[in-house]
């Protein structure tokens, strides 16, 4: 199988919004239905970034044996989401700078929304013993 790679451009610090900075933004459906048994609809084989990585904004969303890489809130968003039996690796981020693996948002005071590594493993991509590393905080106006 072919690998693709997308790379883009757009950050926060060009006067973007978060949501505006995906290099990729795509909805998909798979199409041969339940009469053609398995299809797989998405497949991720690597998700290499720093800040925001994985940015999870709504509904539900699974995510089985993928490797995921960042700095600041990596794993982000209001979704209900599963990791399970990932690879979550922390980067070196910027000078003066700490990480956080998840930043769970919630956009509305009723929501009930989580994000759950479920069998996964955490580590470091290189040397950060000078590195503080949070596993998780509430991100923008959470609620909870």
């Amino acid at each position: 199988m072919d690998t693709t790679i997308m790379t883009g451009n757009r950050s926060f610090i060009d006067d973007n919004k978060t949501y505006e900075t995906a290099t990729v933004d795509l909805a998909i459906r798979n199409g041969p239905g339940p009469i053609k048994h398995q299809a797989v609809a998405l497949r991720v084989e690597a998700n290499l970034g720093y800040q925001d990585t994985l940015y999870v904004k709504r509904q539900r969303q699974f995510y089985r044996d993928c490797k995921i890489y960042g700095t600041i809130d990596f794993i982000c968003g209001d979704a209900t989401t599963l990791l399970q039996n990932c690879l979550i690796v922390a980067r070196f981020p910027l000078f003066k700078q700490y990480n956080t693996i998840t930043a769970q948002q919630r956009e509305h005071e009723d929501s009930t929304t989580v994000i759950v590594l479920q069998n996964c493993s955490i580590k470091t991509s290189q040397h950060l013993s000078n590195v503080t590393t949070y596993f998780g905080r509430p991100w923008g106006d959470s609620f909870g």
